[in-house]
C-alpha cells in the first residue's frame, strides 16, 4: 500500500501535534513531507528529525534558523511550500483564517484538505465548498463535532431534519454569571474536559466556538441555521447527532480525545485498523446528559444564531471580531464578559453582502478587525 503524505499546516499546537501522533502510531501508512508552525521552531525542528521531514514553514519572519532541510519563512513562504511539496493530504490546524490561501492552494492542486481551522469555512464557506466540489476534491472536517455529523451522514442518502451540535459548555455552563465576570485567562484557560489552544478554549467558554461550528455546518453538510441545535453535553463523549427525515437519530460517541476525529480523516475512505487507544466504557459512565444552553447567558451563542441567518458579511465580522477580543482578554486588557459586548457591537455596524473573491472577504476581514479594535477602547483596563 502505498502511503499517504500529508502536510501539516499548525504542526506544534494542539489539534496539530494529535495528528502527528496518530501518524507517529501508523507510520506504515503516512508520510510527513511539510510541516509549518508560527514561531515554535525548537518543537518544529524536534519533528522534522522526528519524522525525517524534508520542508518546513515558518509564518514569523522574524526567526532565523539553519537546517540542512528546506526552509520556507512567511506567509508567501507558507504558499510556496503549499504549491511546491508533493503530498495528497493537506490538514489546516492554523487558528484563525491564516490558513484560507494555502486551503485554496492545495485545492486549486487537487488535494484533499483535513480541515481544524472553522474560521475558514465560517469566513469563505461559499468560496471553499464550490471550488473544492469543482476540483473534486474532498473536505473532511477535524473538528470533533463536524468529524461525528460526517460520519452518521457518510454513505446515507436520506434528508437531513436536524444537526446537534454538542457543546461541553466550557467553564462555566454550570457556574453564576458572577463566576463569569471575575474570570482571569488563567481560569478560563483550564478547560474541564479538553485539552486545547487558549483561543479556542475561550471561544468554549463564551460558546462563541458553537456559533462558528454553526456557521461551519452550513457550508459542510448545506443545511439552514433553523435545522441546527445546540446541546451542552458535559460528559462530552456524544460528539454530534444528526436527524433524519423519518424520525431516526444517528449519533457517533468516542472519548473525549481529538485523536478518533484525526484518524478517522487520516484513513478516509478507510475506516482505519485495530487500536490501542482508550475504549468508551458506557456502563463506567451510568449516564448521559443533554441540556439547552442559556442564550442569556451566553450571548456569544445568540448572536451566532442571528448571524447566521443573515448573509456573509455578517458571519466575516463575527470571527474576526471575536478573534480581536479574545486576543485583548488573553492579553489581560479587557474582561470576560466585555468579548460579547464588543462583538455585539461591532455586528451592528455591518450591513448585509455577500462577496465573490478571496481580495473582497480579505478586505472586510481586516476593517471588521480595525472597528473591533476601535470599539476595545471603550472596554479597556
Amino acid at each position: 500500500m502505498k502511503k499517504k503524505r500529508i502536510v501539516v499546516l499548525g504542526a506544534t499546537g494542539s489539534v496539530g501535534q494529535t495528528v502527528l501522533r496518530e501518524i507517529a502510531a501508523h507510520r506504515e501508512f503516512f508520510e510527513v513531507v511539510g510541516i509549518a508552525c508560527q514561531r515554535n521552531v525548537t518543537r518544529a525542528q524536534e519533528l522534522l528529525l522526528e519524522f525525517n521531514i524534508s520542508a518546513l514553514a515558518i509564518t514569523d519572519e522574524t526567526i532565523h534558523i539553519t537546517s540542512d532541510r528546506k526552509i520556507y519563512r512567511g506567509s508567501a513562504g507558507l504558499m510556496a511550500m503549499v504549491t511546491e511539496l508533493d503530498f495528497d493530504a493537506l490538514v489546516v490546524a492554523i487558528s484563525g483564517i491564516d490558513g484560507l490561501k494555502p486551503t485554496l492552494r492545495a485545492i486549486d492542486r487537487s488535494k484533499d484538505i483535513i480541515l481544524a481551522s472553522k474560521e475558514i469555512l465560517v469566513e469563505a464557506g461559499d468560496l471553499v465548498m464550490q471550488r473544492a466540489r469543482e476540483r473534486g476534491v474532498q473536505i473532511l472536517p477535524l473538528d470533533s463535532e463536524h468529524n461525528a455529523i460526517f460520519q452518521c451522514t457518510r454513505g446515507e442518502t436520506g434528508e437531513i431534519q436536524k444537526l446537534q451540535l454538542t457543546a461541553s459548555g466550557g467553564r462555566f455552563w454550570n457556574l453564576p454569571v458572577s463566576a463569569m465576570e471575575a474570570a482571569t485567562p488563567e481560569i478560563v484557560l483550564n478547560h474541564p474536559k479538553w485539552s486545547m489552544g487558549a483561543k479556542i478554549t475561550v471561544d468554549s467558554s463564551t460558546m462563541a466556538n458553537k456559533g462558528l461550528e454553526i456557521i461551519e455546518a452550513m457550508h459542510l453538510f448545506q443545511v439552514q441555521a433553523e435545522q441546527i441545535e445546540v446541546l451542552v453535553h458535559p460528559e462530552c463523549v456524544v460528539h454530534s447527532l444528526v436527524e433524519f427525515v423519518d424520525g431516526n437519530i444517528l449519533a457517533q460517541l468516542s472519548p473525549t480525545s481529538m485523536a478518533y476525529a484525526a484518524r478517522a480523516c487520516l484513513f478516509f475512505p478507510e475506516r482505519g485498523i485495530a487500536s490501542q487507544s482508550e475504549k468508551l466504557d458506557l456502563a463506567f459512565l451510568g449516564s448521559l446528559h443533554f441540556y439547552a444552553p442559556d442564550l442569556k447567558k451566553f450571548p456569544c451563542l445568540r448572536l451566532a444564531y442571528e448571524v447566521a441567518r443573515r448573509k456573509q458579511s455578517l458571519h466575516i465580522a463575527y470571527n474576526a471580531a471575536n478573534e480581536v477580543a479574545v486576543e485583548l482578554f488573553l492579553a489581560h486588557k479587557i474582561s470576560f464578559l466585555s468579548i460579547p459586548q464588543i462583538l455585539d457591537a461591532v455586528l451592528e455596524k455591518i450591513d448585509d453582502r455577500t462577496f465573490a473573491t478571496l481580495e473582497e472577504i480579505l478586505a472586510v476581514d481586516q476593517m471588521v478587525r480595525s472597528q473591533a479594535c476601535q470599539v476595545a477602547r471603550r472596554f479597556a483596563f
